[in-house]
């Protein structure tokens, strides 16, 4: 991979990257200085121009086949990640990155410029590394994104994870004809979900008590997704929450486990397991979804659950 890049109060500020990869990571430094920051446009294929002195730098992967590199903006970008040393991205980075699914980034990324992330539609998912602090720049990202995004939090003081699901949200406006006004219809929880923070740091307990909000706005598959990631990571999850959480999937279990068959989810049956959420109504109508859908891996797991799970009925022999 080949960067520009600019040299700012002794600090590395990366400037464009060519390569043959849609997975771009940055490093941690250039000729012993630390990385810092990341230009306005720098991944966008709209900017048109570089300012200042440029520097050249390339490390010493070749590319695939001897490829000639090309320049990583645009749609040639689904992945980025960046090293612990980053502190700010410049506005409009990911301008027009249709492409982009994938960001990973450390706490110490605090400063996002405006419309960084304009046109990443496809943009799903953001690891973030929680190596001391519980501050981040989560919140303004989500801030300028309407669609569902995943959000894992690796705690690396306590090595553990928190996964949390911001579902969707967006505005319709809907006219009401005879009286010739128009309102506005909000639908998805998201909107919610992103006012889960406060000074930058998420509020767990604010998060899990908004799980009655998504139950009535969002679907079923929303809905696992968000109980199976705090049940199997449970961070600074409450009783009552992972109460409610373990409740809505007995309730609603033939949506949910339909939606777990269908995604051929695994973790999420484990997730069922390991929390003791199966009856025997549940079990069986999970097996007969299995078997009709030809799942027989989970088919086959499901079947062991029974038997260790749903006491055998015994025979009664009366003189």
């Amino acid at each position: 991979m080949k960067l520009y890049y600019q040299i700012k109060d002794n600090c590395i500020e990366i400037i464009r990257c060519f390569g043959n990869d849609t997975k771009v990571v940055l490093p941690e430094q250039i000729d012993g200085l630390p990385v810092t920051s990341v230009a306005a446009y720098a991944f966008s294929d709209r900017k048109t121009g570089e300012e200042g002195q440029v520097f050249v730098y390339r490390n010493n992967e070749l590319g695939l086949f001897g490829e000639e590199e090309h320049l990583l903006a645009g749609n040639c970008v689904e992945e980025i990640v960046f090293p612990g040393t980053v502190r700010e991205i410049g506005n409009y980075i990911f301008y027009g990155c249709k492409r982009l699914r994938k960001l990973e980034f450390y706490h110490t990324l605090m400063q996002i410029g405006s419309g960084a992330f304009t046109g990443c539609s496809a943009l799903k998912s953001l690891t973030v590394h929680m190596e001391s602090g519980s501050q981040s720049c989560v919140k303004e990202i989500l801030g300028e994104l309407w669609q569902r995004i995943d959000v894992t939090f690796c705690y690396g003081e306590t090595n553990e994870k928190a996964v949390l699901v911001f579902p969707e949200h967006y505005e319709e406006a809907v006219e009401n004809t005879p009286a010739r006004i128009l309102f506005t219809q909000h639908h998805g929880s998201g909107n919610n979900y992103r006012q889960c923070f406060y000074n930058k740091e998420i509020d767990y307990r604010k998060y899990d008590s908004l799980f009655s909000v998504a139950a009535a706005r969002d679907k079923a598959g929303v809905l696992a997704d968000i109980a199976f990631g705090r049940l199997e990571y449970p961070y600074q999850l409450a009783e009552n929450y992972k109460a409610a959480y373990q409740n809505l999937i007995q309730d609603r279990y033939k949506e949910i486990i339909k939606y777990l068959l269908e995604k051929e989810n695994f973790p999420g049956i484990r997730v069922i397991t390991e929390n003791g959420i199966w009856n025997g109504e549940m079990l069986e109508y999970a097996l007969e979804l299995a078997a009709r859908q030809g799942k027989t891996e989970i088919l086959s797991y499901l079947m062991n659950e029974k038997q260790k799970n749903v006491p055998k009925k015994t025979k009664r022999f009366e003189l």
